[in-house]
């Protein structure tokens, strides 16, 4: 097998691997890259018989809908079949807004289902459901010429679900020629990963000292969404917009029946004819940085409210970002957030648990950063583009 990491050996996001056999040829992720920098223009990939038609490729597959992974779907060839999770398929359609060409590539994509093997000519695609900040994200273990492959996608095992990923490396991976891991953590100052239980009781602990609480995050971290609307106590409201309504409407239609955090969730859309009982009762609001949200929360109190920002921090340090000010709008603010990335210690134990005779850091600004970390492992440091042979 040959592969090639397009983008993403040396930095985070905007990343692109191939898998190659004589005879079949995938793609996992085609995503833009990240940049701190103010109006930056993300620069777009050119892989020969992908994104033009100068060779061929058998499929493509998404690991999950962030736009580090997703952002240059548009440009993938037409007549190639595109393969991603059923849920993470409907919150990509909810998300397109009016990008025609992209709600074409999406609509046209097939969908898979955790466990099931997928065959592509001569190579084996099986996806597994993990735990990471966007619902219905997988790894992928791929097989052929009598050779094993782990791609983790972006993972890690302090989410809800991670004690399930963990299962699923003893009871369903086992060992592995080659491991392609993500690294994000590598280079940013370890510590101990807060859980989303720990953050979920912290949320209940704002909860009994503020009356108003609100919660910037992302409307498609679901499952930190469900969580806090499951914190609200008996009397006061869970409030959203639309729009957020309609991504837990998603998830509880694919997950609802898998466990309740993801079902019965008693959901207030905000309107101007529930402000006196708003007012009166309290809250939990999930808000988002615009205009919308900064005029509703001026209706409340700023001594009883807080705002509990829980996104990632790069978003706020961010030049020419608005989120500081939103975030001093009551002069009452605290981060509240844990990673959707595998820490360091996650990364040692899928090597331990996978002993792959080769790994492959990706994602990643410090790749040698994991040499370090594990001595005894080969692990190889590549460049964008460079062929790798299995």
């Amino acid at each position: 097998m040959q592969i090639i990491i397009y983008r993403g050996t040396h930095q985070i996001g905007g990343v692109a691997t191939e898998i190659k056999t004589e005879s079949s040829r995938i793609l996992i992720d085609i995503g833009d890259e990240l940049s701190q920098e103010d109006n930056y223009v993300p620069q777009q990939l050119s892989i020969p018989g992908i994104t033009d038609s100068e060779g061929m490729c058998d499929a493509v597959f998404i690991t999950h809908y962030h736009g580090d992974h997703i952002g240059q779907l548009v440009n993938v060839r037409e007549d190639i079949p595109i393969y991603m999770g059923c849920l993470a398929k409907d919150i990509m359609l909810a998300t397109a807004g009016n990008n025609d060409g992209l709600i074409k590539r999406i609509e046209k994509a097939h969908t898979f289902l955790p466990g099931v093997k997928i065959q592509i000519r001569d190579i084996a695609v099986t996806p597994y459901s993990i735990d990471h900040s966007a619902c219905d994200s997988y790894m992928f273990l791929i097989e052929a010429e009598h050779k094993r492959i782990l791609h983790t996608g972006d993972f890690r095992f302090h989410g809800f679900r991670g004690k399930g990923v963990l299962k699923l490396l003893d009871i369903r991976i086992g060992k592995i020629d080659m491991l392609i891991t993500e690294g994000t953590t590598l280079s940013r100052t370890e510590q101990e990963m807060m859980t989303e239980q720990e953050l979920q009781h912290k949320v209940r602990e704002y909860m009994e000292q503020y009356k108003y609480v609100f919660v910037l995050c992302s409307s498609t971290n679901l499952e930190r969404i469900c969580a806090l609307s499951k914190t609200v106590p008996y009397g006061k409201y869970f409030v959203c917009d639309e729009y957020q309504k309609k991504m837990l409407d998603l998830v509880e239609k694919h997950w609802g029946k898998y466990s309740e955090l993801f079902r019965n969730i008693k959901i207030t859309t905000y309107g101007e004819n529930l402000l006196a009982g708003l007012k009166e009762r309290g809250f939990l609001m999930v808000v988002r940085d615009n205009r919308y949200f900064r005029e509703i929360m001026q209706h409340f109190d700023g001594k009883q409210s807080i705002i509990l920002y829980s996104m990632w921090d790069g978003y706020r340090t961010k030049p020419g970002s608005s989120i500081p000010e939103l975030l001093e709008t009551f002069h009452n603010w605290q981060p509240l957030h844990t990673s959707g990335h595998a820490s360091c210690k996650d990364i040692l134990t899928v090597i331990e648990k996978t002993k792959p005779e080769t790994i492959v850091p990706i994602h990643t600004e410090k790749p040698e950063l994991l040499r370090e970390l594990c001595s005894c492992q080969n692990v190889m440091i590549v460049k964008d583009g460079e062929r790798i042979f299995l």
